[in-house]
């Protein structure tokens, strides 16, 4: 047997063991008193061994020992992984080509991006840490790390802590993923001839925390002077585009690209620091162990000079941001100043207020920091409630907690326009709330309704405000616009063409001081919620009134007798939860006649004047959903090769991209269009625009999603991303609130109304 240890390191002592012709890795606690919770091989084990069952590159693992008598301390066994690693990047020029090393840059961007998405309940480590308050339990612990293995006085060190508890950012440090710890290039194996990782090393800080502070970790090099020392290689100073080395700023968007955070990344500069901070008391701690004399590299002593001058580096970074030449003077990594002015120029041929813009800032803002970054937090609340109480009808935490904050930012029922029946809501007009429409429609399952601004409770809310009465208002509008209850709306039927709304068959009947409602509704939005308190139902009052004056709306409490959820209907095997859509029955059910809106008869003008801004709605959240899935497709054809080259190269490729921003940039058009037009001519002379965008927007939708599913190839159409269910979502749109057939014979008739003969 030959065993021989590594001198790469500065943790658990690690050897490279050769048995009968088979070579494996075996690591171990150092000997000697350790600081608490520090070199957990334990936990190293568990996470590799969890790991192997993910896309995330780890060792096979192959035994653990915790008996401290065989060896001297507990030890894991793995296998050798052959390949590359690459101790300097500075050294890099030496050993691969230019554009090797970009790539290699962009394997390892991928790799991070990748860890951050694994699912930990389904690998088995939904208990590897506790969720959420992780910035504030990493700067206690390294805190204590730090003065537990103190040997003199840091003043860095003491400004450090000083700044990470004023400035903590509360408001992100909720968001929960599988982070690394200690993320850097070389704790990365890569291929011997590609330039793909095959494993990543050195587990021992792996737990549940914020996956900023991986990055941030993996951007210390940016800072570091390039040759100040061998412990720590640093990048400052080098000329990164002649090496082909990504920039700071390129790496934290192609980051933000992999890792599906459109709105960037916020508050870097916090994690930098941080992440200093944990280096240098990482640093003092193996200096400590080097004048003990149980370190597990030769070099340990040199962290004595190296943790001072990392946190006075920390301390620079924190203060001043300054240091990186690529590092943003706010420290954040969002859409580049000139993407944001791109942005706001697609909006100038339209007279938009200036409180309009401040509206935009604020919730561009407000997506960037809590929605984008809690995307993963919902469905992995969601997941654990469902598989807890054993249904999908489950509302995660995370919705209420952001919804605390809209309210407070000013950012809610933002959809209640300008309206000659109310001053409810913040009087934006139909055009102003088009374009934050499109920005939530980004995030379609949880932005929303964090904004208080989702369907069906918007259009609802929207009947109640214009022909509600005020003891309705009080009853049922007053808690929808407050976020504390859900509601559904009962039109389309089972046993009917409901795309004529004609031909309903619920029955409302009155009966002395109330009405008896029976029939049967389906697609029933919302109506599985458990919050969902109310219906607005459409249905016949009069059957031998004119063809137009048969229907009336009455308000259903959903518990009221008779009620009853027949089914859920699934939309292409998705159940939508916890929104969802069922089949409801309602039997002898019996309300108050003063339920009745606006009177007999006068369904199809409530339904009139409750589908303009829903179809509005509805055409730029769809665009939302197109932009963020040209996002996808670019991002993988960048990063995808196929037949010498990467996909982006393709004619075939950048046509669908082309033709995708075409599309997508014409149907916001015309939505914009039509919103305009329902502010200044009403929306019975809009109809004709209505109609057309309600045609355009979704088919738009499904041509974009369609060719970024078809860029992903196999990934496209299974649950690694969310293409699939946005697919079903967009595909659904053209038959809710009418199907196309319906909208394109209204824009013919109104067209050939126009001809004169």
């Amino acid at each position: 047997m030959n065993v021989l240890q590594f001198s790469h390191g500065q943790s658990n002592p690690t050897f490279f063991v050769e048995l009968n012709g088979q070579r494996y890795v075996l690591r171990k606690k150092p000997p000697g008193k350790l600081l608490p919770s520090a070199h957990a091989v334990e936990r190293e084990y568990r996470v590799m061994t969890a790991l192997r069952s993910s896309r995330v590159p780890v060792p096979r693992t192959y035994c653990l020992c915790v008996d401290s008598s065989v060896i001297g301390t507990p030890f894991f066994v793995m296998e050798y992984v052959a390949g590359r690693i690459f101790k300097d990047p500075a050294a890099m020029e030496k050993q691969v080509s230019r554009a090797d090393r970009f790539a290699l840059y962009s394997a390892m961007n991928e790799t991070l991006a990748e860890l951050h998405s694994v699912d930990v309940e389904r690998i088995g480590l939904g208990d590897f840490g506790p969720r959420g308050k992780y910035i504030a339990r990493q700067v206690r612990r390294w805190t204590k790390q730090y003065e537990a293995s103190k040997t003199h006085d840091i003043p860095a060190m003491s400004q450090l802590v000083a700044y990470l508890k004023e400035k903590l950012p509360a408001a992100m440090d909720h968001e929960s993923c599988l982070t690394h710890g200690d993320f850097r290039l070389d704790n990365l194996v890569f291929h011997p001839t590609q330039n793909r990782v095959v494993a990543v090393l050195d587990w021992e800080l792996s737990t549940l925390g914020h996956p900023l502070a991986d990055l941030a970790y993996s951007c210390m090099p940016y800072y570091v002077d390039a040759g100040y020392s061998d412990v720590f290689p640093g990048l400052r100073g080098l000329e990164l585009k002649k090496l082909g080395i990504p920039t700071e700023s390129e790496f934290v968007r192609a980051y933000a690209r992999n890792a599906r955070r459109p709105g960037g990344v916020q508050h870097f500069r916090y994690f930098l620091a941080l992440s200093f901070f944990r280096l240098a008391a990482i640093g003092q701690g193996v200096y400590k162990r080097s004048l003990q004399g149980n370190a597990s590299s030769t070099n340990a002593k040199q962290f004595g000079a190296l943790t001072q001058r990392i946190a006075q580096v920390g301390y620079r970074v924190a203060s001043t941001g300054t240091i990186s030449e690529s590092s943003s003077s706010s420290g954040d990594h969002g859409a580049s100043e000139l993407e944001r002015k791109m942005a706001v120029a697609e909006l100038a041929p339209f007279a938009l207020s200036k409180r309009f813009f401040e509206t935009r800032a604020k919730l561009l803002r407000f997506m960037d920091e809590h929605i984008y970054p809690n995307e993963a937090t919902y469905k992995l609340q969601k997941k654990r409630l469902s598989a807890e109480r054993g249904t999908p009808w489950v509302i995660p935490p995370i919705i209420e907690q952001l919804k605390v904050r809209a309210k407070k930012a000013g950012l809610w029922n933002l959809f209640l326009t300008k309206s000659k029946h109310h001053n409810l809501g913040p009087g934006l007009t139909n055009l102003e709330y088009a374009p934050l429409c499109e920005i939530m429609g980004r995030s379609m399952w949880l932005a929303p309704e964090v904004f208080n601004c989702a369907a069906p409770d918007t259009g609802n809310m929207e009947v109640l405000a214009m022909y509600g009465t005020p003891e309705q208002q009080r009853k049922w509008l007053t808690p929808l616009m407050n976020g504390d209850i859900r509601s559904c709306f009962g039109m389309t039927e089972p046993m009917v063409a409901s795309s004529d709304a004609t031909n309903i068959e619920c029955r409302i009947e009155r009966d002395g001081d109330s009405y008896v409602i029976n029939g049967r509704k389906w697609w029933t939005s919302g109506a599985l919620d458990p919050r969902c308190s109310v219906c607005i139902l459409m249905g016949k009052t009069d059957p031998s009134a004119a063809r137009h004056r048969q229907q009336s709306m009455i308000i259903v409490p959903m518990s009221a007798d008779g009620v009853r959820i027949v089914r859920h209907l699934d939309v292409f095997g998705y159940d939508d939860s916890p929104h969802g859509h069922a089949e409801v029955e309602f039997v002898n059910v019996r309300v108050p006649a003063d339920n009745l809106l606006l009177g007999e008869g006068r369904g199809f003008e409530i339904a009139q004047g409750r589908l303009g801004p829903g179809r509005i709605h509805h055409c730029m959240r769809l665009i939302g959903i197109a932009e963020r899935a040209l996002e996808f497709m670019c991002r993988r054809v960048k990063t995808r090769t196929a037949f010498g080259s990467t996909l982006a190269t393709k004619g075939r490729v950048m046509e669908d991209i082309a033709d995708s921003r075409n599309e997508i940039a014409q149907a916001r058009l015309l939505t914009l269009q039509a919103a305009a037009m329902m502010d200044t001519i009403g929306n019975k002379h809009a109809r004709q625009h209505i109609a057309m965008i309600k045609v355009a927007a979704p088919a738009m939708c499904l041509r974009v999603l369609d060719r970024a599913i078809q860029a992903h190839g196999g990934m496209g159409v299974c649950q690694d991303t969310p293409l699939p269910a946005l697919y079903a979502q967009a595909r659904t749109l053209r038959l809710a609130d009418g199907p196309d057939e319906v909208h394109r014979a209204q824009i013919a008739k109104l067209e050939l109304r126009q001809c004169k003969l």
